[in-house]
């Protein structure tokens, strides 16, 4: 029977790495579709205590050394509706509430694998994008003109 002790060992020591705490980090549109972001995913997200809404994911990344990749984290996620709830200070989750639709939001969090909760520990957001983005040729950013 050690074959099985060592196999439950492995199992218990190998899963307990999947439900401790992780730090993610989320880039994405709040209320923007995937088609218009051009994003990976689209999600529906809870912020706060307001109506779920589309959250357009163009990136989700975990901060966490050995920890689940993002993709991992997303594909948990997926199935569950709202895939996440937006937690904690509440101008963070102001913040993240009052975006426009073509703000780019970086939302870090903590939270644990297969839990929709995100405690929202910081916010970035980008000024609103109005239009294609411009190219900047070669010559341009070698030379300046």
């Amino acid at each position: 029977m050690p074959w099985a002790t060592a196999l439950l060992s492995i199992l218990l020591v190998g899963g307990a790495a999947d439900f401790r705490q992780l730090q993610i980090r989320i880039d994405g549109y709040l209320g923007s579709g995937q088609r218009e972001a051009r994003a990976w995913a689209e999600v529906d997200v809870r912020v706060g205590d307001r109506p779920i809404v589309p959250f357009a994911v163009t990136n989700i990344v975990s901060l966490m050394g050995g920890g689940p990749m993002g993709a991992d984290i997303l594909q948990q996620m997926e199935p569950i509706k709202p895939s996440f709830i937006f937690t904690g200070d509440d101008r963070l989750i102001d913040q993240i509430a009052n975006a426009k639709p073509n703000q780019l939001l970086r939302i870090t969090g903590w939270t644990q694998y297969g839990s929709q909760f995100v405690l929202v520990e910081s916010v970035e957001e980008s000024a609103p994008v109005v239009g294609p983005t411009p190219t900047v040729s070669l010559r341009e950013r070698l030379l300046g003109f």
